[in-house]
């Protein structure tokens, strides 16, 4: 189990943001886009995986990382 805490998510973004090369906002808005194809997907596995996860919301950024990390078991 990974000792991780919702506080701990800036930190995790900003260094996803670093390895990538990107700006923190450019890394936000390409999670958000793939949280953003997620819900609108057509495949229905991909659609009952997400809802499973976040039921009929959307999630920030932040709240997806937190929420795969925790569920996606290694």
């Amino acid at each position: 189990m990974i000792g991780l805490k919702k506080r701990d998510m800036k930190t995790i973004l900003k260094a996803g943001a670093k390895a990538r090369g990107l700006s923190l906002s450019e890394f936000r808005a390409e999670i958000q886009e793939n949280i953003d194809n997620a819900v609108n997907s057509q495949d229905p596995a991909v659609q009952e995986r997400f809802k499973k996860y976040f039921g009929n919301r959307i999630p920030t950024p932040e709240e997806y990382i937190y929420t795969i990390t925790k569920k996606t078991k290694f």
